[in-house]
């Protein structure tokens, strides 16, 4: 994913994230979160939302979740609302129209490269509002 971003990213496991204040610093958070079943979180993930109590005022995030709901409508985006809400809870704000990558069929790669343009566009967007710039992607 980083290749596909005009701006600079860490990327960091969220099963290896013991200390959340290091999520504080970062302006734009971005939560690429697999599911399994009926849409539910990985396990990591999960843990990441039920343990944790971060202060993410005035953070932006975005959401791309990577999942196979192939025979599974009625249950679309169960693990993105169940982010999302915790997510605001904790004083973020949804940053760009997150994206639901299906595994089946075919993975939607055409869809991914929309989203990620997405998010450059909005990031530009931001950076040409507020007069600050996310390093550049090296």
């Amino acid at each position: 994913m980083p290749a596909r971003l005009h701006f600079a990213a860490d990327v960091l496991a969220i099963d290896l994230l013991d200390d959340p204040g290091l999520l504080r610093p970062d302006d734009l958070l971005l939560f690429l979160a697999s599911t399994w079943g009926d849409g539910e979180l990985q396990i990591d993930m999960e843990h990441f939302f039920a343990r944790q109590r971060i202060d993410l005022s005035g953070k932006l995030y975005a959401i791309c979740e990577l999942g196979n709901y192939y025979g599974y409508d009625d249950f679309e985006f169960g693990a993105l609302r169940i982010m999302q809400y915790h997510l605001q809870q904790w004083g973020a704000e949804e940053f760009v129209e997150p994206f639901c990558m299906d595994s089946l069929p075919r993975k939607d790669w055409d869809g991914f490269a929309r989203w990620c343009n997405l998010l450059n566009r909005a990031v530009e967007l931001q950076n040409e509002r507020s007069g600050y710039s996310l390093p550049a992607q090296t």
